[in-house]
Formats: C-alpha cells, structure tokens, sequence
C-alpha cells in the first residue's frame, strides 16, 4: 500500500498554523519592495529593493514563507527539507533529492542577506534576516520586529495569499505588483507604469501592466478612478493615471495619516 505524502496545501497549512499568529497575517517591511537611499548628490529617493532580484526566482520567493512561520528568538525555524520543498511547490516526493532541490532555492535568499542557513542537529535551521538584503563583511543584517516609525515602514501580508491559493494562481507580474500595491499604504493609490516609475521597484513598465492585469483578472484590484500627477517627464509637468484599491483583506494596510484621512472624511458626512 502506497503510504500517503503531504501535499503541497496540507504543507504550507501546517508551517502557517506553526507560526500561531494571532491575526493571520505577516509584517514585511517596505524596504523589501523599494528601499530609500541618497543620491551622490544627497538627494533622497528610491530605488528596488530584494524583490526585483526574485522575479526570475519564482521558487525562492514562494520559500519567503519562511518570514510568515519566524515570530521570536532567534526568528529562525528548523523543519525537514521535504516540507520547505513541497510548501514551495519545488519537489513532491519524500525522499533525499528535496534536499538537494530546496538547497538552490535557499541558496537566492541567501545571497541576497534575507536568510541565513545554521546547521541544527541533523537539519539546517533557516534564520529569517531584514528584508533590505544585503550583507555586510560576509553578515547579513540581524532580523528585528519593525517598529513602523518613519524609518522602519511596514505593511502586512494575510494568510490568505496562501489560504485563497494566489501563489498558484498569479505568476510573478502578479505577485510583484501585489506586494507592492500592499506596500503603498493607502486607500486608494497610483502604480507606476512608466519607464522610470516602474524601475523604482525594478521592474520594466511591461512587467507592471501585466501585473496589474493579473490583479484586476482575479478582482483583487480595483480601477477607482483618475488622479493628476507630478510628471517632469511629459511637455505639462502633470499627467492623468489610474487610481487603484485593494480588495478584502489585502486593502488593510492603512498609514495612521490615511486613517485620520478617513475618519475625518466619515465625519464631514452628512447623517
């Protein structure tokens, strides 16, 4: 009799209910998405952050799991190669080549100073490390809870990216634009589809609109209208573009600024 083996829903269930977050959701900080940084003529600006480096990783982006399941510690996990494998979708069958397998796709996060590897006992334990990246004398940056004050910005992600089966059906445009619509922070928002807006996140401006494609298909984006925005680039210096909302429940990261926004706005209603 065929003995039976996890599937790849049954595992990633079991790493979300391992985490015990009470709100079903995960922070991640801004920085993943876009990173702020001076230019050498100290002007403040922003460019990509780890993401961009993932979008012909699709595999390693599906192991950022590994961010929802850490909560405290040393924020690492240890769990068998063939769970990270099938949760990720990289290889199904429970034998020794899940090791090898999930072994590459950790190998991306890890140049890129988002995880370290810690050999445990007969297993590695996977520590989660600032989502800016990078590395520094051959150390990634130690992993703290963001705080959210101006500096240290973060948005979360809900469970049910996974639990609605959206890693499976958005490719990577989809998952791109997604996180980074999260990341704005707003009710209603603008995403950058030209050339230089998009390269802000590290993506070209094809990659965005089929991004943006992808979420309106799947209704998890809304057209709300159009806003006039700056546009140095263009003969007026302004120019007309879609505004865009999230739908329930990735529409909850809201700034404090935008909830008085609104809570002022309910207000001014009559009745």
């Amino acid at each position: 009799m065929a003995e039976r083996v996890m599937s790849r829903e049954e595992s990633i269930e079991y790493l979300l209910r391992r985490s015990q977050r009470r709100y079903e959701e995960f922070p991640i900080r801004q920085d993943f998405v876009r990173t702020r940084f001076r230019t050498e003529y100290g002007e403040p600006t922003f460019g990509p952050g780890p993401l961009s480096k993932l979008l012909r990783a699709p595999l390693a982006l599906e192991l950022l799991l590994v961010y929802a399941v850490t909560t405290g510690g040393d924020f690492g996990v240890t769990e068998r190669s063939q769970l990270w494998a099938r949760a990720a979708g990289i290889y199904m069958r429970p034998d020794k080549g899940a090791s090898v397998a999930v072994s590459r796709q950790w190998q991306h996060l890890e140049k890129l100073g988002l995880i370290d590897r810690v050999q445990h006992r007969r297993y590695k334990r996977i520590v989660k490390r600032r989502e800016s990246g990078g590395r520094i004398g051959g150390l990634a940056t130690p992993y703290t809870v963001p705080s959210g004050a101006a500096n240290d910005v973060y948005f979360r992600v809900p469970f049910a990216y996974w639990r609605e089966g959206l890693h499976e059906k958005l490719g990577m445009p989809g998952k791109a634009v997604l996180l980074a619509a999260m990341s704005r922070r707003k009710e209603t928002f603008t995403l950058p589809q030209d050339t230089r807006g998009a390269l802000t996140l590290g993506l070209n401006r094809h990659t965005m609109a089929r991004g943006i494609g992808e979420l309106l298909d799947l209704q998890l984006l809304v057209k709300s209208g159009t806003d006039e925005v700056e546009n140095a680039l263009t003969p007026r210096g302004f120019q007309w573009v879609h505004t865009y909302q999230l739908a329930p429940p990735f529409n909850g990261n809201l700034s404090n600024s935008e909830r008085e926004r609104q809570k002022a706005e309910q207000l001014r209603q009559p009745g």
